[in-house]
């Protein structure tokens, strides 16, 4: 039996031309039939996954195929995850954070800085990350919800000034003095042999997916995301939700941040934007598995785990090294093609 959906879920966030009351019905009733090309397309990125670690692991059997191998891409990938989840969110109603990248750059300086430089102890080094995190997603939803400015064009803009005010901050070095361990713990140990960066990723998915499968909450997101107007007729309050979402993308840039620097134990002020374009491959990838043409928590972490296996893979196997952003760029232009068919599949 398939599970009740709402035509407003889709990955582009396209204006539904259901009227309001229809629309809100659609949350409640089962939907009679499933195409058989969404229905396969569920499964489709798990099972590539699987085909990925099992080639790899033939070839590669010394290196690719080892415990230590697998942590390494748990812990690495930890990072990304938190990021792609943070940019799914504005997804969801619609919209673009193309600051995200930049902000998690802001986080990774800041609890640097405040611990390393100035001396703070470790909880509010990362108190004083997340704000400022959290008061940049919030000032996006602003510009975008109240102020009306194109979603694409504010959040370029923030991102643009962020990645400014970080070398200008830092002047240009990187942060690695007077780390504290109570800091680096946090990115370094592991728990029953899981490394903590994935551990937090866990938790953190769980609540993301409980909230928006599971709440009215997600659902009026995912409403505002099918048709701003339709939801607006429908009672919601979508200049609050859209800065919710916002909101809550600046939180999970933050947390990807202070991960980052407990991880490395130092923070460079370049890094950040270099997260933009995996973060929103995963996105896309994500929205063609698991809930096909919605964006979704498991296809996200999930689309991450297949990028990360299929690119140290690669690695391995000794391609040149321009092979890995062709991979990337062929993933995410099939990712977005894939959304875009089993959107009309289920139109």
């Amino acid at each position: 039996m398939s599970e009740p959906t709402a035509p407003a879920e889709t990955a582009t966030g396209a204006p539904s031309t259901q009227p309001a009351a229809e629309s809100d019905r659609a949350l409640k009733e089962p939907v009679s039939h499933t195409p058989r090309s969404v229905a396969a397309a569920r499964w489709a990125l798990p099972v590539i996954l699987l085909l990925f670690v099992a080639l790899f692991s033939a070839l590669r059997p010394d290196t690719f195929a080892t415990t230590g191998n697998f942590t390494t891409i748990l812990s690495q990938e930890a990072v990304l995850v938190l990021l792609a989840l943070g940019a799914m969110l504005p997804l969801v109603v619609g919209e673009f954070d193309l600051s995200v990248g930049a902000n998690l750059g802001v986080a990774a300086t800041l609890v640097a800085a405040m611990t390393g430089n100035h001396g703070l102890s470790t909880e509010v080094g990362i108190a004083i990350a997340l704000a400022a995190s959290i008061s940049v997603g919030v000032v996006n939803g602003l510009f975008v919800a109240k102020v009306g400015i194109n979603a694409f064009v504010a959040t370029l803009a923030m991102g643009s000034l962020l990645s400014g005010l970080v070398l200008w901050g830092t002047n240009g070095n990187v942060i690695n003095r007077n780390i504290p361990e109570a800091l680096t713990a946090l990115g370094q140990n592991d728990l029953l042999g899981i490394p903590m960066p994935f551990v937090y990723v866990i938790v953190v998915a769980l609540i993301i997916g409980y909230v928006l499968r599971f709440t009215p909450a997600g659902r009026y997101l995912y409403a505002v995301g099918g048709s701003k107007e339709a939801a607006r007729l429908s009672g919601l309050n979508v200049t609050r939700l859209t800065i919710a979402a916002f909101a809550s993308a600046g939180l999970l840039a933050g947390l990807a941040g202070v991960m980052l620097t407990a991880k490395l134990g130092s923070a460079n002020p370049t890094t950040g934007p270099d997260f933009l374009l995996p973060a929103f491959a995963a996105c896309f990838l994500g929205a063609t598995a698991i809930r096909p043409g919605t964006f979704n928590v498991t296809g996200t972490v999930v689309a991450v785990l297949t990028l990360a296996v299929g690119t140290t893979g690669l690695q391995l196997l000794g391609v040149a090294f321009y092979i890995e952003p062709i991979f990337a760029g062929v993933v995410l232009l099939l990712a977005a093609l894939a959304t875009r068919y089993l959107r009309k599949e289920q139109a």
